[in-house]
């Protein structure tokens, strides 16, 4: 698979490959047996108003190239870049488009599609953002059609706006209004790629699950995806101090940002020509005023404000709706996310954690958890065996303390939910456990892109696991098969995980004394 990417001839011209979607003819191009459609325009917006569906053309549009992604209010360099390569496109407010990877182009060859929803939360990234997202693998080894897209962000896809009156009134939603059209987009459109549209799964990670927990909260996405799957997100909101709600304070911001700009309400539309990064200096700023005036530490989330109608509430305070009781879900995370050693190891002075002596690892636990961190070393030892001591540093049990959460709230309305955790340590640095994004190379078949952190034989076997579990999924809403071993859903009463490591399997309500021990110290911690 390595060397034959090299190896492959790409068909590109302006008439084939073709797709004959309703509104009109696409030609993308071809790559050995996969079709590849880049940059293909699924709806256009005004500033702060909600998209609109694309006009039918005539002749044939060209879709080789992807299309702009979305202003960030800043870029940053991220931290495992060494391991997950990234990329950066050309950036515009003319942002929505969507990219296609599918193995045929028949009408009734009816594949199970899946969307994929990009991190980043609902201010940065983008569908192209990490290689680990190119599509190709991931169709070519499920026989699925893939879909990523790009949709407005930060102050572009929440600015609460409807203090100024009826016509702004859903601007805080705009972001997920062009997620919802896209998904009606491909509602629509994809038979014409080889799709079934009564079949598919949306799946997205860190910002992603946000993304698909709004959907499951909008009355307006109902039918439009069967199945999902979630990694590592969703369960952190926006701090609201008190005295406050989401709404005013989201409205708030509006109003500093405006004041800024020096537009009066009689003239709230010239927000809407106003250059993006004058808009986006004038939000930084509001930002810095807004915690001020309320206390608020870091950055405005831009998460969607819930208006009872279009957005009718929020999973994590009021379930989930029964309407989605059908979906069948896959919710995990990793290990280590955001505690894992790749961000962390220059906390400790020493040399690396695979090195330090059973001492040097005591010292360190009981420098955080005190008079519990004999107690958590010896329940980590049990449940964890195989893991280097140290690992114990570097775990994160409050995503999954999160994640299990939404779990419960799946099988309190009845729904089958599968939980897993992405385990696997990396060979980078001298051994890194699990961080946020590292399972995505994973779930994308992508693992040859994961250069410093790839290990042959491992790797590759790891990746069939891992993609064939959520190929499955898409496929069946169940993600038992193949090489997946025998993994139950959560009930009531237990919590079956399939633990992905190099030697995958399931354990049953396995750390849940470990969490709970964590968790304690936690709250005396905070407390």
């Amino acid at each position: 698979m390595y060397c034959d990417r090299l190896n492959e001839r790409v068909l590109v011209s302006s008439t084939a490959p073709v797709a004959d979607t309703p509104k009109g003819k696409i030609a993308g191009l071809k790559k050995a047996g996969t079709y590849i459609f880049r940059g293909i325009k699924y709806a256009n917006a005004r500033r702060f108003h909600m998209p609109e569906e694309i006009e039918p053309w005539e002749g044939i549009r060209s879709a080789v190239t992807y299309g702009y992604v979305c202003p960030e209010l800043l870029t940053p360099i991220p931290g495992d870049m060494q391991a997950d390569p990234h990329y950066f496109m050309p950036q515009d407010e003319d942002c929505q488009y969507l990219n296609i990877w599918t193995q045929s182009l028949e009408p009734k060859a009816k594949k199970p599609v899946m969307v994929w929803m990009h991190g980043g939360g609902w201010f940065g990234g983008s569908s192209v953002e990490q290689y680990a997202y190119d599509g190709e693998e991931l169709s070519k080894f499920g026989d699925v059609v893939v879909v990523s897209f790009n949709h407005r962000l930060n102050c572009l896809s929440g600015l609460d706006l409807s203090a100024y009156g009826e016509e702004y009134r859903l601007s805080s939603c705009c972001g997920f209004a062009d997620i919802l059209l896209l998904l009606r987009w491909v509602k629509e459109n994809i038979a014409a790629f080889g799709g079934d549209a009564e079949n598919v799964m949306v799946f997205g990670q860190s910002g992603g699950v946000s993304k698909i927990l709004c959907a499951m909260q909008c009355p307006q996405a109902d039918g439009l995806f069967q199945k999902a799957a979630i990694d590592s997100g969703g369960i952190k909101e926006q701090e609201i101090p008190e005295g406050w709600t989401k709404r005013t304070l989201a409205q708030r911001l509006a109003a500093l940002v405006v004041e800024d700009l020096g537009i009066r309400p009689e003239t709230i539309h010239e927000i809407e020509t106003v250059p993006y990064w004058d808009l986006a200096a004038a939000v930084m700023e509001a930002q810095k005023r807004l915690n001020e005036e309320t206390g608020l530490t870091g950055n405005y989330r831009w998460e969607p404000v819930e208006d009872g109608s279009f957005l009718v509430g929020n999973t994590l305070h009021d379930g989930f709706r029964p309407e989605t009781k059908h979906i069948p879900m896959l919710i995990g995370n990793v290990f280590g996310e955001g505690r894992s050693n790749l961000f962390t190891q220059s906390t400790f002075t020493e040399t690396h954690k695979n090195q330090w002596t059973e001492e040097q690892t005591i010292r360190h636990c009981r420098e955080r958890w005190g008079d519990k961190a004999d107690e958590i070393l010896a329940e980590f030892k049990r449940v964890y065996p195989e893991n280097h001591l140290a690992d114990v540093l570097f775990m994160d049990a409050w995503e999954r303390d999160g994640q299990l959460g939404l779990v419960q709230k799946r099988v309190e309305i009845g729904a089958d939910v599968w939980n897993w955790l992405f385990k696997k340590e990396s060979a980078l640095g001298g051994g890194t456990v699990a961080w946020h994004c590292s399972e995505l190379p994973y779930v994308f078949h992508n693992t040859s892109y994961i250069e410093a952190a790839f290990e042959p034989g491992v790797s590759e076997h790891l990746e069939e696991v891992i993609c064939s579990a959520w190929v499955n999924m898409a496929r069946s809403g169940n993600p038992n098969g193949g090489k997946v071993p025998q993994w139950d859903k959560v009930s009531a009463e237990t919590v079956p995980t399939m633990i992905f490591d190099v030697n995958c399997g399931q354990r049953v309500d396995h750390d849940q004394k470990l969490r709970g021990l964590m968790r304690e110290k936690r709250r005396q911690s905070n407390g």
